[in-house]
């Protein structure tokens, strides 16, 4: 399919004459949309790199029509100007604006594997009828009303066992509690010594 922006000709070569100062910049450029271009993970590498070329070439000759723009930020402006532009332009289920429409149609892509299928068809404007029956087709179900409500905290409930102990304690002095305490003890004591009297050797 063809691009529907400048192709690799030899007015795009000649564009390519860059000063030697401006080269690194340039060079940034071309990695930074690489790296954009590889995001969308078309499954035809050539053709990636051709979208890359081209689109490298738009970018020379813009900034030989207006100077003083960065490299890197012209050319990643440009390119995601012509993918959004794409992106809207594509048979959507959306019928909101444009930039809604341009969100759900790459989702619809991801979703329906439409960049694996037909890596051609990226920033092109031939979109198979397939492709764009499946871009059609509602992507996403509205899901059921959230609703939101504020829980009074309240004191555990712990049975009426708890409710018996805690009643129970508070009623107990602290009297009781060592009356209780040398009982014990005293207990403890006479098994000490009945042990000793009658079991040790």
């Amino acid at each position: 399919m063809d691009l529907p922006f400048l192709s690799l000709t030899v007015e795009a070569v000649d564009s390519a004459r860059l000063p030697r100062e401006t080269l690194a910049d340039w060079r940034e450029a071309a990695a930074r949309l690489d790296a954009y271009l590889a995001y969308w993970k078309l499954a035809d590498p050539l053709y990636q790199r051709i979208v890359g070329a081209s689109l490298l070439a738009l970018a020379i000759r813009e900034q030989e029509r207006s100077p003083g723009h960065p490299p890197v930020e012209l050319t990643l402006k440009l390119a995601q100007e012509r993918v959004t532009d794409w992106l809207e332009g594509l048979p959507s289920a959306s019928e909101e604006g444009s930039l809604e429409r341009a969100a759900v149609a790459a989702l619809s892509l991801a979703r329906n594997g439409g960049l694996d299928r037909w890596p051609r068809v990226f920033l092109s404007p031939d979109i198979p009828p397939e492709l764009a029956q499946r871009l059609r087709e509602p992507s996403f179900q509205a899901g059921p009303a959230l609703r939101i409500s504020h829980m009074v905290s309240r004191p555990i409930d712990y049975g009426p066992f708890a409710r018996l102990a805690r009643e129970a304690w508070e009623q107990v002095g602290w009297k009781e509690v060592g009356a209780i305490l040398v009982f014990w003890i005293g207990l403890f004591g006479l098994a000490c010594a009945l042990y000793f009297l009658f079991f040790s050797s």
